[in-house]
């Protein structure tokens, strides 16, 4: 490993323990939490796209406000790991500008180590391996974790413990899985949705100081508040009923 993805790697991994101590301070794989950590800290957007290779995105507007985008068309598990990653775009370390310093390669750990934290990682898999074949293991800690597989054969190398012949492909893990009989998790799948809630805000705010039709914010809601939009338009209608009513 180049000394500059030594010094990447070992400064998120104390970012992370300092991250878990403020948040979480407790002996539990932190999962699906994450994003409601992430949207503590930013104003987040679920998209689905259907791009197998687009996880997600962190945008900073000029005014400073942040936005994490997060793909709902990937897995849950990847989807949460993906949060996890963006974390680290929002920290005060991401502002570092040292040369030659890898911020993609820090988060991916700052992730790893966040989802699975060392200690407890260790000790969890320890006492899986005594029980299960090595596949088995590292699938059964992938759905304790709501991790990528490979995340977690990625991580277990990461804290010196050494395997060969395992695949860094989810695909192939999915497959290990049915091969070895262990049950379908919801976690391999995407759960589809689209949600905006700064921009749903905004559009609601513009309608309230009748800025803004109720029509025409239900148009722009369409997307990512299908609820609310159809409400804004079944308001508008009855409200053009009850007009031309008193005419």
């Amino acid at each position: 490993m180049k000394p500059s993805a030594r010094i990447a790697e070992d400064t998120a991994e104390a970012f992370a323990a300092d991250f878990l101590e403020q948040v979480i301070d407790s002996h539990v794989f932190i999962g699906a939490y994450i994003e409601q950590v992430l949207a503590k800290r930013a104003n987040l957007i679920f998209q689905y796209v259907e791009d197998d290779t687009y996880y997600g995105v962190a945008i900073k507007h000029m005014s400073g406000e942040a936005f994490i985008a997060l793909n709902s068309y990937q897995p849950l598990r990847m989807r949460y790991f993906t949060a996890a990653h963006e974390l680290w775009h929002l920290s005060e370390a991401s502002k570092w500008q040292i040369d030659g310093f890898d911020h993609e390669r820090a988060a991916d750990r700052f992730a790893a180590a966040i989802m699975l934290p060392k200690s407890m990682t260790k000790e969890i898999w320890e006492k899986l391996k005594d029980n299960h074949d090595t596949k088995t293991a590292i699938i059964y800690l992938a759905d304790m974790a709501q991790v990528p597989y490979v995340a977690v054969v990625r991580r277990l190398r990461e804290l010196h413990y050494r395997f060969s012949d395992l695949s860094e492909q989810e695909s192939d893990w999915r497959e290990e899985r049915k091969h070895l009989g262990i049950a379908p998790s919801p976690l391999d799948q995407a759960q589809r949705f689209e949600s905006f809630s700064a921009y749903e805000q905004v559009v609601v705010k513009a309608v309230e100081e009748e800025r803004l039709t109720r029509l025409s914010a239900a148009n722009k809601l369409s997307v990512y508040r299908p609820d609310l939009a159809r409400a804004l338009q079944e308001d508008e209608v009855s409200r053009l009923q009850e007009d031309a009513a008193d005419d």
